[in-house]
């Protein structure tokens, strides 16, 4: 079966592609450029030509001297099969979290008196995970306000991920409102109950819908992701879940293909996954079939990426309806804006002048970001000093 994406290997199709955009080639020139050199099929380049449409404007009008800020949240409620994010699971190492937030609050206040100093705005801020919402209601909300008070302000959008239903009680929601957070993240990832307890998600798609009934009228945009290809779903499982989130009517929708990640859990216990998963080509028909049923829903594909191993050589596609589109996600992935990464396991980058960037990245482990958060603070104010001049 011949690889969508051809002959590419990296994660970000759309880089190469932006690259002789801004050499002057028009956008089909250099879709052209993008089929000849890497054999790229046509219905990816149909895919690239949306997001493009939607992402190159942006990143062409970036405003000057702005950053946007990851704060990371390494706490989840339990660790999922497939999941290689820096989290710890509650019962694991819940009893250090008074002790991470206090380190995250001085980083918090650290970095954002250093943003001031080299008159850096702040364009986006986003906080995820991790579930942040598993923190504490009174923990959280000291996160939001620091945030708040420490940051240059005004910025352009406000996210928290709140992906596991459990979590979203009406005290956090009463924090997320109050802090003035625009968009949050519900993430089923899929209907099928039986998938959920395999996966080790303790919720059932019924708490999905009874977290959106209670958030729905208090955000502007809400996510939901889901996830394609997980152990033991074929296209009639996946198509169900499709159309569960679409009948919720969530203003984005994130589609992942399973991608089988070093350090989670699936890779460790692969022998008994791996006949589990679909097929390359079933993987397409599910693409296939997501993509048609979004687009038929009126959602457009607004960035997308691709992971290391993902089944059928596919991507992952974030899908908005009209203006809802999720400028972070578009920041992070097209690489072209400072990305402060505050918190355990975020990675910060820092782009030179030539396109090339630098990354640094906070411990993963809870324990040693406590430990380490001094070095982590300097690292990142030595280089944001180096591209302040």
């Amino acid at each position: 079966m011949r690889a969508p994406w051809g002959r590419m290997q990296g994660i970000r199709p759309n880089k190469p592609l932006y690259r002789w955009l801004d050499a002057g080639l028009s956008l089909t020139e250099a879709l052209g450029k993008m089929q000849d050199t890497y054999g790229v099929s046509t219905t990816k380049l149909a895919l690239l030509r949306q997001v493009a449409e939607h992402e190159y404007p942006l990143l062409t009008s970036l405003p000057p001297r702005a950053v946007s800020i990851y704060v990371g949240i390494p706490f989840c409620p339990s660790r999922c099969l497939y999941c290689s994010f820096p989290s710890h699971s509650l019962r694991e190492l819940g009893q250090e979290r008074q002790r991470f937030v206090s380190a995250l609050l001085h980083e918090i206040a650290v970095v954002g008196g250093y943003l001031q100093q080299y008159e850096f705005s702040v364009d986006t801020v986003y906080v995820g995970g991790g579930t942040p919402t598993a923190l504490a209601a009174s923990d959280l909300a000291c996160i939001l306000r620091a945030l708040q008070r420490e940051l240059p302000r005004p910025w352009r959008e406000f996210t928290v991920e709140a992906g596991r239903p459990e979590t979203l009680t009406e005290e956090h929601l009463a924090v997320l409102t109050k802090a003035g957070v625009e968009r949050i993240s519900i993430n089923p990832q899929t209907r099928q109950q039986k998938t959920l307890e395999l996966i080790g998600r303790h919720h059932s798609y019924q708490d999905i819908e009874a977290a959106v009934a209670r958030s729905r009228d208090q955000f502007s945009t809400l996510n939901m992701d889901l996830i394609l290809g997980l152990p033991g779903e074929g296209l009639a499982e996946m198509q169900a879940s499709v159309e569960w989130v679409q009948n919720l009517r969530p203003e984005n929708i994130t589609l992942h293909m399973f991608s089988p990640k070093r350090a989670s859990r699936f890779t460790g216990e692969q022998n008994d996954w791996q006949e589990m998963l679909p097929s390359a080509e079933l993987a397409t028909h599910m693409v296939e079939a997501t993509s048609e049923s979004l687009r038929q829903a009126g959602y457009d594909p607004y960035y997308l990426y691709r992971q290391r191993n993902i089944l059928g050589g596919q991507e992952n596609v974030g899908w908005t309806l009209p203006g809802h589109a999720c400028r972070y996600n578009t920041l992070m992935i097209s690489e072209r804006q400072h990305i402060l990464g505050l918190g355990g396991g975020a990675v910060s980058k820092f782009i030179n002048n030539d396109g090339t960037l630098v990354s640094q990245t906070n411990a993963r482990d809870v324990r040693v970001y406590i430990k380490r958060v001094e070095q982590h603070i300097a690292s990142k104010m030595k280089l944001l000093a180096e591209r302040s001049e």
